[in-house]
């Protein structure tokens, strides 16, 4: 056989491999049922709270950050560029709301490792625990994002540090998320990986061009649900404002296609926040936009979106 034509008939037979493969017995903690979908909305509190007024209802959970070495946002409101933002203005406005927390562990891996921020870990640990809730936390989200500088011999490290703690403390309401930022990384995502044991979520984010292919088969070959932990249209090289529309469309055709357990979208203007005010992103408020918006709406009346239980 011609080696191009080989070569060619391998390639598709891998793509078939992914795109064929169906969730059978997916292993983790807090998987909805076959064919659902969590929906979560963030992720600052004013767009939280717009998120809910446009669905008219609240969403399974909501999106926030922390960083561990000061754990600020649980439960205070803190502003860092993006917006303010707080656990605790979610856990009071909508009890029973999961959270999805994005811990920031950029420049502290090595301090994680040498224990200096135990004391912080035992707190968070209480904290979640307290909560009472579903946690869905992204421990040092977008490790392969270049920019963050996480080694994956210390990630992984601290990654380990960090759930050992909360195994230890019998934190039983949490779920490891381990997200990859889908961009095209020489080394590829499993240098990363901690291991089954510790991780309940394989994630992506989802923005105007994502790589998905590899988490996605990645996901599938370790049986664990997948989420899109951040996902918002930023307009940019790949994405133009004529564009826009056909980007939502393609989203939910993705999460349908690869049955996508949770999309965790961001209802922001970007432009207005001072750490990306200087990238025009755009404006991804579903508001912004009444065609999009109802769009939006059309697709959440599917019963596969899984919003709060009222």
């Amino acid at each position: 056989m011609n080696i191009k034509i080989f070569c060619s008939f391998l390639a598709l037979l891998l793509f078939i491999s992914v795109v064929s493969a169906r969730d059978i017995e997916l292993t983790g903690r807090f998987i909805p049922p076959a064919g659902k979908t969590y929906i979560f909305g963030g992720q600052n509190n004013a767009d939280s709270d717009s998120f809910v007024k446009i669905n008219k209802r609240v969403p399974f959970g909501f999106m926030i950050y922390t960083p561990l070495s000061t754990l600020d946002g649980l439960e205070k409101d803190v502003d860092f560029g993006a917006g303010k933002t707080s656990g605790r203005h979610i856990l009071k406005k909508y009890p029973g709301a999961a959270l999805q927390i994005g811990l920031y562990l950029v420049g502290d891996l090595q301090a994680v490792i040498d224990g200096d921020f135990n004391e912080n870990i035992i707190k968070f640990a209480d904290w979640i625990k307290k909560a009472g809730i579903p946690i869905f936390l992204r421990i040092g989200y977008e490790f392969d994002y270049p920019a963050n500088g996480y080694e994956p011999e210390l990630y992984i490290k601290a990654y380990k540090i960090i759930v050992d703690k909360f195994d230890e403390l019998e934190v039983k309401n949490v779920s490891y998320v381990w997200h990859s930022y889908a961009s095209m990384n020489p080394r590829g995502i499993e240098a990363w990986y901690p291991g089954d044991e510790y991780v309940d979520w394989c994630a992506i984010s989802y923005f105007e061009s994502p790589q998905w292919i590899p988490m996605l088969k990645f996901s599938q070959k370790h049986n664990k649900p997948l989420m899109i932990a951040e996902c918002a249209p930023m307009l940019g090289s790949y994405l133009k404002p004529e564009r826009k529309f056909e980007w939502y469309e393609k989203l939910f055709r993705f999460i349908e296609k690869y049955d996508v357990k949770a999309l965790c979208y961001i209802n922001t203007d970007w432009n207005k926040l001072p750490m990306f005010a200087n990238y025009n992103w755009g404006n991804s408020r579903l508001d912004a936009s009444k065609e999009i918006k109802k769009f939006w709406l059309g697709q959440m009346s599917d019963e596969r979106f899984v919003f709060r239980k009222q």
